[in-house]
């Protein structure tokens, strides 16, 4: 097939949604499909700190991917300015789909942003190309638990958004059972939902196992080395890590890496030097060998979730951490769908954000546990194996894309 995949950010940039779509591509391709990729011009402050000042081909082939990306206005923490770029993104990308000229059997579109809906009704108008849209996160749900979103008119308007991308999708995916509830709650067809864990090749993971250098690089090789890699945005709570870090730092044999770039940057850093937490160490975005590197050497692993987040979200970092056999601290509600993976994959610890003492009792626990953390990073590997390999998500995926073919023969 002739397959078109729209999402917001693509390799060279670090963002999970990059390398998760980038996977799936290659996973594409692997199969003998033709995969077309169309993005946005890498964004300097979601690349590592050697790519920052390069240029990019707007056109450019990746590993038998087509790769068209868009140049346009982008502000990470303006959020005026970022909520702009999402309404317009439809658009750039739109006039890159008719400056390509070739018709595709199908599109998959990564949301959010959630407006990228109207790019799929746009090539739906011209020419009539089906859509499947693959919900990684709940907009504007998300944005409102954490106060990001406040406007009540802007709220409005996005509710009003996504509740028509859910009814009018041809077809829909998400990462977790308990999204395809939110969805039909919204009005989403529930035959027209399947629920699709991110994958990973595992062939990939062969040659990332091999480095595991990062402990004696910093000189900790004596330390129990707890790691966070990601993004540092209201969304994530990492200010539980360091109020346990805090806690904890008598313990000289523990230190905490936090991995990462985004919103709350500087108030974390201001935080460790205010508060002299000298058991943390703040790093930048690490090119995707480091940060596997990063988190192979990592004694332990922690996902983490604001206590405010009920959208049935999954963090994008969990495949890799389950790749890696790392056992799993998630700072996540009790209800979450991230908490229900974790304990139905056996892999890891769920703990209540906001209950320091409880974090702090998991981390002693594990620390002296090895036994323990290796048993919960065998079977998180084993849960891996039996429901997020991109080959068999590749197939799940070509189901739904024979299903929409075959819809848009008849109709003729």
């Amino acid at each position: 097939m002739k397959i078109l995949i729209v999402v917001a950010y693509f390799v060279p940039e670090i963002a999970s949604a990059a390398h998760v779509y980038f996977d799936l591509a290659r996973a594409f391709v692997k199969k003998g499909h033709e995969v077309d990729i169309i993005t946005s011009y890498p964004r300097k402050f979601n690349l590592n700190k050697n790519d920052a000042d390069k240029e990019f081909s707007l056109e450019e082939m990746i590993d038998g991917i087509r790769v068209h990306r868009c140049k346009h206005l982008a502000k990470r923490d303006n959020m005026v300015m970022r909520g702009l770029e999402h309404f317009l993104l439809p658009g750039y990308y739109f006039k890159t789909y008719r400056q390509i000229g070739k018709k595709f059997d199908v599109c998959l579109i990564y949301i959010p942003p959630l407006p990228l809906y109207y790019f799929a009704k746009k090539i739906k108008r011209y020419d009539g190309t089906p859509s499947v849209l693959n919900y990684q996160d709940f907009h504007p749900q998300e944005l409102t638990d954490v106060g990001v979103m406040k406007n009540k008119l802007m709220i409005k308007i996005m509710e009003h958004i996504e509740k028509k991308s859910y009814k009018n999708a041809e077809y829909i995916t998400v990462l977790s059972k308990g999204g395809i509830d939110y969805v039909v709650k919204k009005g989403g067809n529930p035959n027209k939902i399947k629920h699709i864990y991110n994958g990973v090749l595992l062939s990939d993971f062969e040659k990332y196992q091999m480095k595991k250098e990062f402990k004696k690089k910093e000189g900790v090789e004596n330390k129990i080395l707890i790691s966070y890699s990601g993004i540092l945005s209201p969304f994530q709570g990492i200010d539980n890590i360091l109020d346990a870090a805090k806690k904890l730092s008598d313990y000289e044999d523990l230190i905490f890496y936090i991995v990462g770039d985004g919103m709350l940057k500087n108030h974390l850093e201001n935080r460790i030097r205010d508060e002299k937490i000298f058991n943390v160490k703040l790093l930048p975005l690490q090119p995707r060998e480091e940060y596997f590197n990063i988190i192979n050497s990592s004694d332990i692993s922690t996902v983490s979730l604001d206590d405010r987040m009920k959208a049935p979200c999954l963090p994008g970092k969990l495949i890799n951490l389950l790749a890696l056999k790392q056992p799993i601290i998630a700072i996540v509600p009790y209800d979450s769908e991230t908490a229900r993976v974790i304990q139905k994959a056996k892999c890891g610890v769920v703990v209540e954000p906001g209950n320091t003492e409880e974090l702090e009792n998991t981390i002693l626990k594990l620390k002296d546990n090895s036994e323990f953390r290796k048993e919960l990073g065998e079977n998180g590997k084993k849960f891996l194996e039996e429901n997020m390999i991109l080959e068999k998500n590749v197939a799940v995926y070509e189901e739904i894309f024979n299903l929409l073919r075959n819809q848009k023969v008849k109709r003729r």
